[in-house]
């Protein structure tokens, strides 16, 4: 190996370990690549899930790393459960997405008058535990404690198999790596397909390039499951791309802290210098970061003659600061990193023009967060899903330069004119209440429900079985 072959391996290895440290989905990804050979617990708990998996289920060995994570699970006769499947509940890994998860199946758990479970079906983490996840919803729902305790027991994947579930239990599933072994189960006969609600936040396939993932990831819409859908925007991408006819009154808007937005509202006020929020996340995908920079490259030339004081400044995600004007050095993107979420309201009080792009249909939080409480937002369009939504939102063509004129633009309107003040959204415009959505959705699974007993009511008397495990 000569010496500049060994000096750009080195360098690679050294980019690796850093993102490898920093960013948990990549470690998830690169762990998936390698194998489970790294612990014997996880190969062990691997073959006995394949050896308890019924035939029907074999075939899915290996198709993803959760497949036959749920095939062989026990069921008995005893008081329903909701049953909440997630990746994984670990501080620092609990983002939004996993956040409305848990308030779902709280919110259904109660209206069904049944207690909550949660099973996590991502390879356990080293340092956390069912007892640090239950804690987790404990302090993150102080509603769901019973006697000061965690009232939500929590089940790793290397207990599933130990662990009795009941026949008559409602599933969640919350991300297509948990609605794929859900599938795989009902088709295990273990889990009731008409039992399974599918939390959809996001169009999932879309977070890998094409491949068996995407093509798994998009076979989890038609498995047929009962859908709640986390805004309108997504609920209309939906039917346009995968044909799904998803009621109106089963989705439910992102929540928005309406009263803090008003109050940040208040605290912004015109100032001399024109701050630029870019939310920041080179890790993801599908927030577009190296365009996001392009685009303010592009919005620094075509301000440079207007006279405007503008700094920019990152917020999202950790990264190195990043020039914005052709190598001079005079104008930099300042990257703040992951933000506490008191400090990230009190600093976006000064930001009064955000960028923030997703290359989805979900519309995330950090543009509302601008526009609902007066700054200008620029963000991508994305199969006119977001124009319309609120009017200090400017949803632009995705790319540089589009993106960096509309900057620009709202630069020079912040400087003029100031924030905009208190904007909230139109009634119903990302969806309406989570609670009204769930009360739907909770009312229609208990009339399937009398409906199944008055039919069982019909037949004649059999001797019931005690417990099954297919």
């Amino acid at each position: 190996m000569n010496f500049e072959k060994a000096r750009r391996l080195v360098s690679d290895l050294v980019r690796v370990n850093e993102r490898y440290a920093r960013d948990g989905h990549y470690r998830n990804d690169v762990r998936e690549r390698l194998g489970r050979t790294v612990s014997r617990v996880d190969v062990g708990v691997a073959r006995r899930e394949r050896d308890r998996a019924p035939l029907t289920a074999r075939p899915f060995e290996g198709l993803v790393e959760t497949s036959l994570a749920l095939a062989g699970i026990r069921t008995v006769d005893r008081a329903p459960e909701v049953v909440l499947v997630v990746d994984e509940l670990r501080e620092g890994a609990a983002f939004a997405g996993v956040q409305t998860a848990l308030a779902v199946a709280l919110a259904l758990g109660e209206r069904l008058g049944r207690p909550v479970r949660v099973v996590m079906v991502r390879w356990t983490t080293p340092g956390n535990s069912a007892a640090a996840a239950e804690a987790l919803v404990a302090d993150r729902f102080p509603e769901s404690r019973v006697d000061g305790r965690p009232g939500v027991r929590v089940v790793r994947r290397e207990d599933v198999l130990d662990t009795a579930f009941g026949r008559d239990d409602v599933w969640i599933a919350t991300h297509w790596k948990t609605a794929h072994p859900i599938d795989v189960a009902v088709t295990a006969g273990v889990v009731p397909r008409d039992r399974v609600v599918y939390l959809v936040q996001d169009y999932e396939p879309g977070f890998s390039p094409w491949s068996t993932e995407y093509a798994v990831a998009a076979s989890t819409y038609r498995a047929g499951f009962r859908m709640l859908v986390n805004s309108e925007p997504l609920r209309k991408y939906l039917a346009e791309v995968e044909a799904l006819d998803v009621p109106r009154e089963r989705t439910f808007a992102p929540h928005l802290d309406l009263e803090l937005l008003e109050r940040v509202a208040s605290a912004r006020k015109r100032e001399d210098v024109v701050r630029v929020l870019f939310y920041g996340r080179p890790s993801k995908h599908r927030n577009l970061f190296r365009l996001g920079v392009a685009a303010l490259r592009v919005a620094v030339q075509e301000l440079a003659d207007d006279g405007i004081r503008v700094e920019f400044h990152s917020a999202g995600e950790q990264h190195g600061d990043v020039e914005l004007d052709g190598g001079r050095g005079d104008v930099k993107l300042v990257s703040h990193g992951t933000m506490p979420w008191d400090d990230y309201f009190r600093f976006i009080t000064s930001t009064n023009v955000v960028l923030s792009l997703q290359h989805s249909p979900h519309p995330s939080h950090p543009p509302f967060d601008g526009a609902i409480s007066g700054a200008r937002v620029v963000t991508n369009e994305f199969r006119d899903t977001r124009g319309h939504l609120h009017p200090n939102l400017a949803a632009v063509p995705a790319d540089a330069r589009s993106l960096g004129l509309a900057v620009a633009d709202a630069v020079r309107a912040a400087a003029a004119d100031g924030p905009t003040g208190f904007v909230p959204l139109d009634d119903d415009a990302l969806g309406g209440p989570l609670d009204s959505a769930v009360d739907t959705l909770a009312a229609q699974l208990e009339h399937e429900h009398e409906h199944e007993h008055e039919l069982e009511d019909e037949q004649p008397a059999t001797e019931p079985n005690q417990e099954s495990t297919r």
